[in-house]
């Protein structure tokens, strides 16, 4: 968010919003036939951030080198592109089509980016319904033990401190989570099973496994290189393995469906879809719309994820309002308790 697709919570040298802007202008001036150089030096003649002129100096210093757009990146980029961003690249290259592989990292950013948007608009409100349930309750217990406004200050920022430090430690935790799951399937299947975040992640990451898969299918590349680029660029530990195993199997002779499916981390209906498309020749298609399919699936999961995350936060806030008071009355009655024992 963090919180799913790797996504919501951005430390990267450039926003989604950006990058996604970046690949759009970068697609309208390739479509207009803009030799590339001059595309680049176009955009780097207008103010833009330290992120996007890092990447495109990169990129034109890979080109000036005589390497490719994903191979500057690659070398030059030092963390600015992902594995996604440069698989697509080499498949756009490497066919000939290098617009539509833009103008689909354009629009991916740009998904990722309202997804990411979304969850934070949603935590909003129970996080201020959250700071505001911690300063409430330490009024009458201020007034109780007659601490002034001193304790009621010295309170409320000692309880800050512990909310501020729990929200932190949890958001470094899930981030170091999902650094992990991208390589180690472990961590990728755990995270996949947690519910409502698990949803996005696997849905977003069979969706990046098809569109690169279909842009090497493109690009003319073997199916078992595709399964080995999908993999690496899918982000998921469980779909790079599988990637890794299925590229194994087809190269021994199986057919794609078959080495998917021993593979044991693509879901049966996507099997049983690439094997129906092997049989009339149309697996790049099938690709494409799974490609397609998965992305609007993880809005939808995106959708449920901003609906339900208020909730949980005002059942959240709610439950320690309800510990608070209860705490509170316990202290009063058993300080009565006492006064009437000294009676």
């Amino acid at each position: 968010m963090l919180v799913p697709g790797a996504e919501f919570w951005e430390n990267e040298l450039m926003h989604r919003n950006e990058k996604a802007e970046l690949f759009h202008e970068l697609a309208k001036l390739t479509a207009a036939d803009f030799h590339l150089d001059r595309a680049l030096q176009l955009l780097l003649d207008q103010k833009a951030g330290a992120g996007r002129r890092a990447w495109l100096e990169a990129l034109q210093r890979g080109l000036g080198e005589g390497r490719g757009v994903a191979e500057s990146l690659r070398v030059h980029g030092g963390g600015l592109a992902d594995g996604m961003e440069i698989a697509l690249l080499s498949a756009g290259e490497r066919s000939g089509r290098l617009t539509p592989a833009l103008e689909h990292l354009a629009r991916y950013h740009a998904s990722v980016a309202e997804a990411a948007a979304k969850a934070r608009a949603a935590l909003l409100y129970p996080l201020l319904l959250l700071h505001v349930a911690v300063v409430l309750p330490e009024i009458p217990a201020t007034l109780q033990a007659e601490a002034g406004v001193a304790g009621f200050v010295i309170g409320v920022l000692w309880r800050l401190g512990l909310l501020w430090g729990g929200l932190l430690t949890l958001g470094l935790l899930w981030r170091w989570a999902e650094r992990r799951a991208e390589r180690d399937p472990g961590p990728d299947r755990w995270l996949g099973r947690l519910p409502l975040v698990g949803a996005p992640r696997r849905h977003w990451a069979l969706a990046r496994f098809c569109q690169v898969f279909h842009a090497g299918l493109l690009a003319a590349l073997r199916p078992s290189e595709c399964c080995r680029l999908a993999g690496e660029a899918a982000q998921s530990g469980l779909l790079r393995r599988g990637g890794e195993t299925a590229a194994h199997r087809v190269e021994a002779g199986e057919t794609l469906a078959e080495a998917l499916a021993a593979a044991s981390c693509f879901e049966p209906a996507f099997v049983n879809a690439v094997a129906t498309a092997e049989e009339v020749g149309g697996v790049d298609d099938e690709m494409r719309r799974w490609a397609k399919a998965e992305s609007l699936r993880a809005a939808e999961a995106i959708e449920r994820l901003a609906v339900w995350l208020p909730r949980l936060g005002y059942a959240l806030v709610v439950a320690y309002v309800i510990w608070r008071i209860f705490s509170l009355m316990l202290g009063y009655f058993a300080g009565f308790s006492r006064l009437l024992e000294g009676a």
